[in-house]
């Protein structure tokens, strides 16, 4: 995850070879992002956007997440 944010593939989500390890990585820098916005930028948009949008915002904050979750499970060792 370090240094600039790319894509595992050019579309790691249609692809036809899954490739799970990769789909979590784009998860994961998705969810940076998107929790950047919200509280890195500190510019207050994220309190401005209303309340409605900020549902749908952190409601996106969770299936990212919640699938990042998922693809560990795939990818980690059984333990």
């Amino acid at each position: 995850m370090a240094g600039a944010a790319k894509p595992a593939s050019a579309d790691a989500t249609t692809t036809t070879t899954r490739d799970p390890a990769g789909l979590l990585e784009n998860k994961l820098e998705q969810l940076n992002s998107l929790l950047w916005c919200f509280y890195g930028a500190g510019d207050g948009w994220f309190q401005d956007a209303g309340e409605a949008h900020r549902e749908n915002l952190l409601w996106i904050a969770s299936d990212l997440a919640r699938e990042a979750v998922a693809l560990y499970q795939e990818v980690s060792p059984a333990g």
